[in-house]
């Protein structure tokens, strides 16, 4: 049998799955020698359906072979190769994702050590393509364990709350092989950045660590299983809840034992791979309670900052604390020409210009979200977030028109190219070695 083709009966699970690829993460096959049509020299790896904008492809794990389902309309779903890969095992239990119409491959273990790379399918050359990222990440890559990774397919931003860094070529000095990392990223996929967001806490870290069967991706988050009940963390909201039914658990653990499921809009989804049975049952997040724990920490700075603006902002503390600082630069000094100050700007401006400093040196601009969670006003109101953003950087400009006594502004906007409606920023060319100085 050429492993160029992969069938089964015709499934309507399978079909569904292919048509609700916005709220779902790579689903990883239970039993497949059951049903699937496959060569004898595949059947030793681990199979993965990948739900994407296009329809539904299968991944055979560590041989990065990759295959998409056609529906003809006969008896059958027929899979097809798309890659034409040559080297395998270098990505045993690696995190498989689509997102914007684009294949993506993360992390792995092959030759004695994990990575932490991000690799994309070219289908020009049919082969699997390094993404330069800002750093690597380590994902956890226990076997069908796959909540090392959330992928948020709507705002296209991957989330992964720890790292376990594997080098089986070295010897530890405390007899284990690999370092358990709790820093808490997570990567803007577009931009091909990765983001500290905290530090993932010792409670979240333990649940994580020590759920009795395999999570479900919800289109928050995650769902994990314990005998006593489920807990769901919500990423977005960065918020812990819990539901004790023990009926509900009861049925999940049966349906694991033996099934195929995904949750999918307040449903779990499933299929028995022996019997081709296609059944579902309803999973309301309502039932679930918040528990008062969080997932991560935010960064002392970030926090600092955050809690510092919200006072300052109140009975407009911001305003006669930026009135107060432009006073003091304009006592401290009278230009000269050619001359420049030092140390012109406040904490929190500086936090902003390095920013975008590191935006400039990346060839990309920051966006509105980015600019409002170094200003620490992420949850507040559109309307608070836009008068923060218009003082900060209108004062900026100010500020360096005054101390450098160049013409050009020092930030600059140009409109975002996935919506017109919203502009993205960046620092000047003519003014990165001005700037630069009085930061320094």
């Amino acid at each position: 049998m050429s492993d160029s083709l992969i069938t089964m009966r015709r499934s309507k699970f399978f079909v569904d799955l292919a048509s609700r690829s916005l709220a779902m993460s790579a689903l990883q096959a239970n039993y497949p020698e059951r049903y699937l049509s496959i060569s004898p020299s595949l059947r030793e790896y681990n199979v993965e359906y990948v739900p994407s904008e296009k329809g539904l492809y299968l991944h055979l794990g560590r041989t990065g072979r990759l295959y998409e389902m056609q529906d003809r309309g006969d008896s059958l779903l027929y899979f097809v190769r798309l890659d034409k890969t040559v080297n395998i095992n270098y990505n045993i239990g690696s995190f498989i994702f689509c997102s914007k119409g684009s294949v993506y491959e993360l992390g792995g273990y092959g030759f004695w050590k994990s990575n932490g790379l991000l690799r994309r399918y070219n289908p020009q050359d049919r082969e699997w393509d390094i993404v330069p990222t800002n750093r690597e990440m380590h994902i956890n890559m226990t076997a069908n364990w796959r909540d090392g990774a959330w992928l948020d397919n709507t705002q296209a931003f991957l989330y992964v709350p720890f790292q376990k860094v594997i080098n089986d070529g070295l010897i530890a000095s405390n007899n284990s092989n690999f370092v358990l990392s709790q820093d808490f990223y997570r990567l803007a996929i577009k931009q091909r950045v990765w983001e500290k967001l905290g530090r993932t806490t010792d409670e979240a870290m333990e649940i994580f660590l020590s759920s009795n069967w395999t999570s479900f991706p919800s289109n928050r988050g995650y769902f994990l299983g314990f005998t006593k009940g489920v807990y769901h963390f919500d990423f977005i909201d960065n918020q812990i809840s819990f539901n004790p039914n023990p009926a509900l658990v009861q049925s999940l653990m049966r349906l694991q034992s033996n099934s195929h499921c995904y949750y999918y809009k307040g449903w779990i989804y499933a299929f028995n791979p022996t019997t081709y049975k296609y059944d579902s049952i309803r999973f309301d997040l309502k039932q679930f309670a918040p528990t008062g724990q969080i997932i991560w920490k935010k960064p002392f700075p970030y926090a600092t900052a955050g809690i510092a603006v919200g006072v300052l902002l109140m009975g407009g503390g911001f305003i006669f604390y930026r009135h107060r600082r432009t006073k003091r630069v304009a006592q401290a000094f009278t230009p000269a020409q050619g001359q420049v100050l030092s140390q012109p700007f406040s904490e929190l401006e500086k936090a902003l210009l390095s920013l975008l400093l590191t935006g400039f040196d990346q060839g990309r601009t920051s966006t509105i979200s980015d600019i409002n969670y170094v200003l620490g006003v992420k949850d507040k109101s559109p309307g608070m977030q836009k008068k923060v953003r218009s003082d900060i950087l209108n004062g900026l400009n100010k500020k360096f028109a005054f101390v450098s006594q160049k013409k050009e502004p020092l930030v600059q906007s140009v409109r975002s190219e996935e919506d017109k409606r919203y502009f993205e920023y960046f620092i000047n060319p003519a003014c990165q070695e001005t700037v630069l100085k009085l930061l320094t």
